[in-house]
């Protein structure tokens, strides 16, 4: 009895001790995540090449509040994320509301296929990768790590929120929309 609790206590301490480190490991690479993005800034504009092969703006989604959502077609989490940009999407866009999903696929193919698989009504593009870089030019710009990433814009291109959870995109439009 005496040694189990010797080995539980030893194995507590051993725990805690790790767990430091990584937990401090989490919050400064959080930290860093959309670095680039600042609440209260407008966006700085942006080009990239729209689902149907065309030059996409980001004055295409001016005047509108607008969730820009960085995915990829190998990323599970944000394919899991789309029945609630669905439900989202359904519920404001005669209000004024807009999503423009951002595939950082490298492969295009790939990209069509998840967007026809997952049939997503809204405006789709993908963005380019410069040659040596580990990531698509407008997530380098705007400091973005990794997907799923989001940014919530209000109808004059600022941003409202950086990387927002699901529930506070919610909250946030129901405020923004008075619903």
């Amino acid at each position: 009895m005496k040694k189990t609790f010797l080995m539980l206590a030893t194995l507590a301490v051993l725990i805690v001790a790790g767990a430091k480190p990584v937990a401090a490991y989490t919050r400064q690479q959080a930290d860093t995540v959309g670095q680039g993005v600042e609440v209260g800034k407008v966006l700085p504009a942006f080009g990239l090449q729209g689902s149907n092969g065309k030059p996409l703006k980001s004055s295409a989604v001016k005047g509108r509040v607008v969730l820009i959502d960085f995915w990829a077609s190998w990323c599970m989490p944000c394919r899991a994320s789309i029945p609630h940009l669905k439900e989202l999407y359904k519920k404001y866009q005669k209000s004024g509301f807009e999503i423009l999903s951002v595939s950082i696929d490298q492969n295009s193919r790939a990209w069509k296929s998840a967007m026809l698989k997952e049939a997503m009504p809204w405006q789709q593009a993908i963005d380019k990768y410069e040659a040596g870089k580990d990531a698509s030019v407008m997530m380098n710009a705007l400091g973005i790590q990794s997907v799923p990433f989001a940014l919530l814009l209000d109808d004059s291109g600022k941003v409202i929120a950086v990387n927002p959870a699901a529930e506070d995109i919610d909250a946030l439009l129901k405020k923004i929309f008075n619903s």
